[in-house]
């Protein structure tokens, strides 16, 4: 018996991420929620009916009309396999019998997929047709493999199989015993957002082995962090998410250590461009912070290796080429400790490293390499952010992207943006 062919499912999300969905797609969303439990781990909502008009598709809720550079796209790909071009054209032409609509994943006793359904028999037959399994009766629905059938509803479980039990008790939850009502639920709703996304921290941490450690490490950085939540949007030209960090009352989690912005001017400093540049604010309040976090959890051993950080005080910049075979860093110093900071850094990674002032340079591989992105522009793109990287070609092929940690609110939120929108991520993805 062939195994459910998993891709067809990731292309159908895919599909729906890229492509567009239903009119009525936020009261899909509310319907989805009110089937998933409110003690859920995690909940990720695919939301993307504002998505259609820009990308210039349109759908009736059962097909969907792509334009015709996307279909070219998908045509010519030499990365996607025959079978999977075919699939796509499936879901475009409404042969699954999926509802063009919001899809929900969430993780509670088990991990679901779950969306709607135009036309059940029709999803069913398709199934049989892919995967070449047997359709089961079972408690008033089908289950084909990993895949059960309720109604009008599918629900694809990423975790072992299919709970029919379970799955009718999701779809008989009232309105108290389910996501929709719970404080996060207006974060998913967000009809002005490709996806949207609630982790409840100390539910997802109980999946994890020595999460204590985890805990302690999250009570010293915020206070009650309870929640993280972000959405990703699809723009003209970029591809752009966001996470921040909540706590039990849904507003920002307030940070506990001092954090102070990049000095973007350090990394004009640089003589050739790159293809990844990082950066961080790192002052001498919080290189303490982190001697006292080492003591906290490691001992006193800990807190003397920290110790050889006491010379960074200011912005740590380094650019690399695409393969990190050469990468050179500058670092701002106090002056102290700077020959036992440069001791480890020659002894332990191989770097040279040389002194201007309170500005130490280490180089690794060959310094007079040149990349893609220059200073000046990697500078312009971390301005006033804490953490920051820039790279091309690291998340997909020919595709700039920009992830920074910032503070706002007295909290912490990351950003990312791949530039270029969703035509360079696909041409990246199917090339």
């Amino acid at each position: 018996m062939k195994k459910l062919a998993y891709g067809f499912f990731s292309i159908v999300v895919v599909m729906l991420l890229v492509v567009g969905c239903s009119k009525d797609t936020n009261d899909d969303a509310s319907s989805l929620l009110r089937t998933v439990p409110a003690d859920a781990s995690s909940v990720v909502m695919l939301n993307v009916a504002h998505v259609v008009d820009r990308l210039g598709g349109s759908t009736d809720g059962s097909k969907i009309k792509i334009s015709k550079d996307l279909q070219k796209t998908i045509d010519e790909s030499q990365a996607l396999k025959p079978e999977d071009k075919q699939r796509l054209n499936d879901i475009c032409n409404g042969e699954t019998g999926i509802a063009v609509g919001s899809v929900v994943f969430f993780s509670a006793a088990r991990s679901y997929v779950t969306g709607l359904l135009n036309d059940p028999e029709k999803f069913v037959a398709y199934l049989q047709k892919e995967t070449g399994s047997q359709v089961r009766e079972e408690d008033g629905g089908k289950v084909i493999d990993k895949v059960a059938i309720i109604g009008n509803q599918f629900w694809y479980c990423t975790t072992g199989t299919p709970d029919m039990e379970q799955l009718k008790y999701y779809q008989q939850l009232n309105e108290k015993q389910s996501y929709a009502s719970a404080d996060a639920a207006p974060l998913l709703l967000d009809g002005d957002k490709a996806v949207t996304y609630v982790a409840d921290v100390s539910r997802s941490l109980a999946f994890v082995p020595n999460a204590g450690y985890m805990k302690m490490v999250s009570s010293l950085i915020f206070n009650d962090m309870a929640y993280v939540a972000g959405s990703a949007d699809i723009q003209k030209n970029s591809i752009v998410g966001d996470a921040s960090v909540l706590n039990s009352d849904m507003k920002p989690a307030q940070l506990l250590i001092p954090v102070e912005k990049i000095d973007a001017s350090l990394i004009k400093k640089f003589e050739n461009g790159g293809d990844i540049y990082f950066a961080a604010g790192i002052s001498k309040k919080l290189v303490k912070k982190i001697s006292d976090l080492a003591s906290t959890m490691m001992g006193s051993n800990a807190q003397i290796a920290a110790s050889v950080l006491e010379a960074i005080d200011g912005t740590v910049a380094v650019r690399a080429d695409a393969g990190a075979s050469s990468c050179e860093a500058l670092v701002q110093t106090s002056g102290k400790n700077f020959n036992e900071l440069s001791s480890v850094l020659q002894s332990l990674f191989g770097l040279v490293v040389t002194r201007d002032g309170d500005i130490m340079t280490a180089v690794y591989g060959n310094k007079d390499f040149s990349g893609s992105i220059t200073p000046g522009d990697a500078a312009d793109k971390l301005k006033g952010a804490w953490v920051g990287m820039v790279s091309d070609g690291f998340f997909a092929r020919d595709v700039t992207t920009v992830t920074k940690l910032t503070v706002e609110k007295k909290s912490l939120r990351l950003d990312f943006e791949a530039e270029g929108g969703v035509d360079a991520l696909i041409n990246a993805i199917t090339k």
